[in-house]
């Protein structure tokens, strides 16, 4: 049982290097596509997108809720806290260099430092925007359709009961 239990010992002792050099280069490598994703939120201009967030969600609590405008500076205090570009960089980041490789995060960096790249950045708020009010005024016409479907299932699920 002895030589057994030295046998593992052993066999453990030989082994944990190769373990902890592998878990290094990966945490290596993590921290240079971290880095890299840095790099490519700070070419698609992302400091100066959640800025413009925080001024347009400030100004929506504001629309729908005018007394707060004499508050506007503590709300976007807040968003900035909390939904600010340097609350969430680093978050965001790690989320790009989990989902690229290296090699992805250089092609996509490389694209938007092309001048359509550039041009992609500048015009993503606007396309999402129209993307939105598209989906919306398709949704709208069809608004009486979806209202007979949910009224039409909530009644066979009560008489299902």
């Amino acid at each position: 049982m002895l030589k057994l239990t030295l046998k593992l010992l052993l066999i453990t002792l030989l082994t944990l290097p190769l373990f902890s050099k592998e878990h290094t280069e990966t945490t290596a490598s993590s921290i240079k596509r971290v880095a890299i994703a840095l790099e490519l939120l700070e070419t698609m201009h992302m400091k100066h997108n959640y800025e413009g967030m925080i001024k347009r969600v400030t100004q929506m609590q504001i629309q729908q809720n005018p007394q707060l405008i004499i508050i506007r500076p503590t709300i976007s205090s807040f968003f900035t806290k909390y939904m600010g570009w340097n609350a969430l960089k680093n978050d965001i980041a790690k989320t790009y260099a989990s989902n690229y490789t290296t090699k992805e995060l250089e092609e996509i960096k490389a694209f938007y430092l092309t001048k359509v790249g550039q041009k992609s950045i500048h015009l993503m708020p606007q396309l999402a925007s129209q993307g939105a009010k598209i989906g919306q005024q398709k949704l709208m016409l069809h608004m009486s359709e979806l209202q007979t479907m949910i009224e039409k299932a909530l009644k066979e699920h009560h008489t299902s009961k």
